[in-house]
């Protein structure tokens, strides 16, 4: 059995942000900002690969489907976290303090 790791379409992404509590490992973040060619007014979410951990808790609280999970092999001679580019720029979510999202 490999592990696995989550990702996201980003086209299908409206930013709802129901994805964000549902990641006990806070591997779901938005853009700092909304890149010029989307449609969407809200920032897409994005995975950041370091912190997921691929329990893919996440998966079924995405309306439209957009995020999937992405298998890692088994017999991988790398860490697939060692190939993923530099990850971008996100604004943080508070979570735990005064008036923050909680955990769902």
């Amino acid at each position: 059995m490999g592990q696995s790791m989550v990702a996201i379409t980003e086209p299908d992404c409206t930013g709802c942000d129901l994805c964000i509590p549902h990641c006990p490992f806070e591997a779901l973040l938005p853009l700092a900002s909304n890149p010029d060619s989307r449609t969407h007014k809200k920032r897409p979410i994005v995975v950041v690969a370091s912190q997921c951990v691929g329990c893919l808790s996440c998966i079924g609280s995405c309306p439209t489907g957009a995020l999937f999970e992405v298998k890692v092999p088994f017999d991988a001679s790398q860490s697939t976290l060692l190939l993923m580019p530099q990850p971008p720029e996100t604004e943080p979510v508070n979570r735990w303090k005064k008036g923050g999202i909680g955990w769902a």
